[in-house]
């Protein structure tokens, strides 16, 4: 009786010292990106982002996963960007899926010589880990984009990885975390891992930091605006642009 009492309580302080490497870790990484971004210098560039995620389920296994994203261009000036994305995601078990998808976005960019539009199709194909730790939501994913780039006269290839973490942490909410205000914490950086001279020239291609205050408004409808600090490498230079991002998020 004795020893099996002991075995328990070293498998819950186990348990309970992997959570708390796993806690710090996650918050490392999180804080990460934002620190070494912003130790290169001073942020330049303002922008506004609107993004609308949804996820319908219409098998045991298997979601539709849609995204529309619109993004300004500095100061709020005119809409520059349109992205939309779509993938088929199919659940391995509870915690973990794996999706295949399709992105085409299109920017408008305006100088002294008028209006140009340079569109980029990808596929892509991802990995998504949601767990729990206590009442805070965790999402772990992992993408890997195939980009096709408008260039002079045709598309340019070339491939890239994306690492993303995040974490919505219940502020004033019910129980089961069903509805309420929260707070949202993310990292996620960007990597050429294939024909990078085709895009920036870069291995490293950009870094998105972002923090936000969420509402729940059931199971079906989360809401959130947020700052994001995105750090990005051009083939001209770097960019560093606050962004003002307003979310709205569905699961049907």
């Amino acid at each position: 009786m004795g020893g099996g009492l002991a075995q328990k309580m070293f498998v819950r302080r186990r348990n309970i010292t992997r959570d708390i490497a796993m806690r710090k870790s996650i918050l490392i990484f999180l804080l990460t990106g934002y620190f070494v971004a912003t130790g290169y210098g001073q942020k330049t560039g303002t922008t506004g982002w609107f993004f609308l995620s949804n996820t319908h389920k219409f098998a045991k296994r298997f979601d539709i996963l849609t995204d529309l994203q619109l993004r300004s261009a500095d100061r709020f000036s005119y809409l520059n960007t349109v992205l939309l994305r779509a993938a088929i995601n199919y659940h391995l078990r509870e915690q973990h899926a794996v999706a295949l998808g399709y992105t085409y976005k299109g920017d408008w960019e305006r100088d002294e010589e008028g209006r140009t539009f340079s569109p980029e199709h990808r596929v892509y194909e991802q990995y998504l880990y949601d767990f729990k730790l206590g009442k805070t939501e965790m999402t772990i994913r992992a993408r890997v984009e195939q980009r096709f780039v408008k260039g002079d006269e045709t598309f340019e290839f070339s491939q890239r990885a994306r690492a993303f973490i995040s974490a919505q942490i219940p502020l004033i909410t019910d129980k089961g975390f069903t509805k309420g205000l929260y707070a949202g914490l993310q990292n996620e950086l960007f990597c050429n891992v294939q024909h990078k001279s085709r895009v920036n020239g870069n291995f490293f291609d950009q870094n998105r930091s972002l923090v936000s205050l969420g509402y729940r408004f059931n199971k079906i409808i989360d809401a959130e605006i947020g700052y994001m600090y995105w750090y990005q490498e051009e083939a001209q230079g770097i960019n560093r642009t606050n962004v003002l991002q307003v979310m709205f998020t569905t699961k049907f």
